[in-house]
């Protein structure tokens, strides 16, 4: 609890920062505060004393600790709060109609407007506008439009215009009801704190776009086209965009050597004979080893290749590590190595060991010697994550962290594990874990995993 103090309270104490759309921006919003995401849509309220109770009473620490901001559990019905601050992100094209800033005005936006007026800017490295009205909910009824008082609302809007990005904030109050001045300054502070990256990630679409010509221009005797939901295809073979995608949004301005490489390896994989293709298990048997990936995933783009069902949603796959890349293991290998599914993963276990013993696994850990709270590999690794299938790390980690332990797979590179000693610092991992789940290459998964004496389950 702070001492008193005649100055007002800083409303943007205790915040937490959310990345818009592609990482375009980035804005900070106070714990006093609920936020929605979807997409490219915000939605901020107020954080109502009803969403932390439930009919059996209060919610308990732990579970508040490990609440994201903008869970269900901190969710309450809309219609009884008094404001909300919706905030819509668009990439604006120039021939694209209508997605203009002299498109979004008050008029357009808000129904029978009764007043309006222009408000001060916001302090941005951005062309903005603001305004400040009130308008009237249409009624159906002729006697309900005698109450037209009691059914208006109060409004503000705010207009961004950053390089192709248009930003639109919509703060409304509940019918009937003002907006005081300390939502209108909380909500002021919010929008204050937007920043916007300085080379703005092209959406998804537009990254096809420029995919496909990097791909034609290096490779101009080869077929390439758009395919599926977010793919090309190079002649016969399809490459998935989602992992380059995730890596891009990290550095934008690195598209080319983000991507090449990839569509080098495809290319290259098309000049391989049968021999090179479909390779005799004695010339492989080394190099084969295990992998886990999003059982979704699996199912929906990679059913031709082994896999055999995990934890939490993922599975284990198996790849050939190549020199610079790796491919999977295809079903009708098994036929043609006249091995089974269990013996591919019993041979995959064993080089995995076989790994983990040549190259250590370099950790840092985090907390007192007599209380360890955390441990996280130094260095990202594309085998970090599935040396969790190995007994001899959970000794290890069991040793360190204690007999149960929390780990969070967000990515194939990397994982954390955290002591139950420290539920609140649980709960802060968790958070962060679905957010890295989202930004990170190669996703594994948002869900954490428990080690203990019986092996590895979901943490629940």
């Amino acid at each position: 609890m702070s001492e008193e103090s005649d100055s007002p309270p800083d409303p943007m104490s205790g915040f937490s920062e959310f990345r818009g759309p592609a990482n375009w921006f980035t804005l900070q919003v106070p714990a006093m505060l609920n936020l929605q995401q979807t997409e490219a849509f915000f939605e901020i309220t107020p954080r109502m004393a009803s969403a932390a109770t439930t009919d059996a009473g209060p919610a308990r620490d732990q579970d508040e600790s490990t609440a994201p901001l903008g869970s269900k559990k901190n969710a309450v019905d809309a219609a009884s709060l008094p404001w909300s601050l919706t905030l819509y992100a668009a990439w604006v094209e120039e021939d694209q109609p209508n997605t203009d800033a002299a498109s979004f005005s008050p008029a357009t936006l808000f129904p029978r407007v009764i007043k309006s007026s222009s408000a001060g800017s916001l302090p941005i490295d951005a062309t903005n506008r603001s305004w400040t009205g009130q308008s009237i909910k249409a009624n159906g009824s002729w006697w309900r439009r005698l109450f037209q008082k009691r059914n208006s609302y109060e409004w503000r809007l705010w207009v961004i215009e950053y390089q192709q990005i248009i930003m639109v904030a919509s703060l409304q109050s509940q019918q009937g009801r003002a907006l005081d001045v300390e939502t209108v300054n909380v909500c002021n502070h919010v929008l204050s704190s937007i920043c916007f990256a300085e080379e703005l990630a092209r959406p998804p679409e537009l990254f096809r776009r420029e995919v496909v010509g990097l791909a034609r221009k290096h490779f101009p005797l080869l077929e390439v086209t758009p395919a599926g939901n977010f793919g090309i295809r190079i002649n016969e073979s399809e490459i998935h965009l989602t992992n380059f995608y995730r890596s891009y949004l990290q550095a934008p301005d690195r598209l080319k050597q983000i991507v090449l490489p990839g569509i080098t390896t495809v290319v290259r994989l098309q000049e391989w004979g049968p021999e090179q293709l479909m390779p005799a298990l004695d010339a492989v048997a080394d190099r084969i080893m295990p992998m886990l990936y999003p059982e979704s995933e699996a199912e929906s783009s990679l059913q031709e290749f082994v896999r055999v069902p995990w934890v939490a949603g993922l599975s284990i796959m198996f790849v050939v590590d190549e020199d610079d890349t790796y491919r999977f293991v295809h079903k009708a290998m098994l036929k043609t190595w006249d091995v089974t599914a269990e013996d591919l993963q019993s041979l995959a276990m064993d080089n995995l060991a076989r790994f983990a013993e040549d190259h250590p696994l370099e950790v840092t850990l985090v907390g007192e010697d007599d209380d360890p709270r955390m441990l996280v590999p130094v260095t990202p690794h594309a085998y970090n994550t599935v040396r969790l299938l190995g007994g001899e790390l959970h000794g290890r980690l069991r040793q360190v962290l204690g007999a149960e332990l929390v780990v969070g797979v967000p990515n194939r590179d990397f994982f954390v594990a955290i002591s139950l000693n420290h539920p609140k610092l649980i709960g802060e991992i968790q958070r962060q874990v679905a957010y890295d789940f989202q930004a990170m290459h190669h996703p594994l998964t948002s869900r954490l995993l428990v080690i203990s004496a019986d092996g590895v389950s979901e943490y629940c």
